[in-house]
């Protein structure tokens, strides 16, 4: 906290982590971020590390941020959303890339709040990177693909070139089913390890962004644990636009209505529409089989004030594509 004079009067201008961030102007602070700092651990040089800061506004007023600052040029930021509704979440994404570093590593990023109220907060990320494990490349990323039949395959190395001559991978493990992964170690005649790691996603993986993660298991004692960042984008055959509704500010007992477009490339037919609260009601406004439809939504506000919200499920006549969800918001008061 700093302190300035200004005709007289002192003027306070908090920054950093927000631990001064006292009073009760400040309280939705402490519930909206719940982690403010995480620990990736001991990692191989050239991995790609990614952390989500969850920013949770429980609170009955809309969170609106204005900018962000990376602590290191490693870093890269990625604002899930920078208007956050009472009752609604997003996430603040962190990639360090250690490529050009060894030995311990803090980075992270400072975020600027402009509502509420101003204030700076500090998001902060460490690790250690063993420069004698590498990984090339630096994750395992999938891209940018349609579902089919047939998942891709993707493969990433991890090299040793440290001491110990019986170096080896002994287990892996994922975060989830989604992911299988198999690996094949090769030595060198000068004691280096080679460790192919191969990665296939599984036929029931979600749409969307997808983010997982491999763990190599060694037999050093030291550091027996490898992460891998796994990520993948699944385009779905099915786009809803918009694909967030927010009816904004609404009076209790209010009705007010939304278009959404539901489109695919070749002719479909909407086979059911359900919401997840009963205020919310749905109706395909387009009949039989059209590569687009236009889908009513009508939300009568709850007479009890408060933020709202609800999902729309869409399901369609499309072979093996699942159900597409959009969330919807709202702000119920005078």
């Amino acid at each position: 906290m700093r302190w300035m004079m200004l005709n007289g009067c002192c003027l306070i201008i908090l920054a950093g982590s927000g631990a001064g961030a006292v009073g009760q102007e400040f309280d939705w602070l402490a519930s909206a971020l719940p982690e403010r700092a995480h620990d990736f651990g001991t990692v191989a040089r050239g991995s790609q590390l990614r952390y989500s800061f969850p920013l949770v506004n429980r609170s009955d007023q809309e969170i609106r941020i204005n900018n962000w600052r990376a602590k290191c040029g490693c870093t890269n930021v990625n604002v899930g959303a920078k208007v956050i509704p009472p009752g609604t979440q997003t996430t603040i994404e962190v990639t360090v890339d250690t490529t050009k570093f060894s030995g311990p590593k803090p980075s992270g990023l400072t975020l600027i709040f402009e509502r509420p109220t101003f204030v700076e907060v500090d998001l902060n990320t460490s690790c250690y990177i063993r420069s004698d494990i590498v990984t090339n490349p630096g994750l395992v990323d999938f891209g940018i693909f349609r579902r089919t039949d047939k998942m891709p395959s993707a493969t990433l190395t991890v090299t040793y070139a440290g001491g110990r001559p019986d170096w080896d991978v002994v287990k892996m493990k994922t975060r989830s089913a989604n992911v299988v992964a198999k690996g094949e170690p090769v030595r060198t005649v000068d004691g280096q390890v080679n460790f192919t790691l191969t990665a296939t996603l599984d036929p029931s993986v979600p749409n969307g962004y997808f983010k997982d993660e491999i763990t190599l298991i060694t037999n050093d004692e030291t550091t027996p644990a490898i992460p891998i960042a796994v990520v993948a984008n699944i385009q779905s055959a099915v786009a809803l636009t918009p694909s967030i509704v927010n009816f904004g500010q609404v009076r209790p007992g209010e009705s007010v209505s939304k278009t959404v477009l539901v489109r695919s490339s070749e002719a479909f037919s909407i086979t059911n529409l359900s919401t997840s609260q009963d205020e919310l009601k749905s109706a395909d406004q387009t009949t039989g089989a059209k590569p687009v439809h236009q889908v009513k939504l009508t939300l009568k506000a709850p007479t009890q004030a408060g933020p709202f919200h609800s999902t729309l499920t869409v399901k369609t006549d499309i072979p093996d594509e699942p159900a597409a969800i959009l969330k919807t918001f709202a702000t119920v008061g005078p």
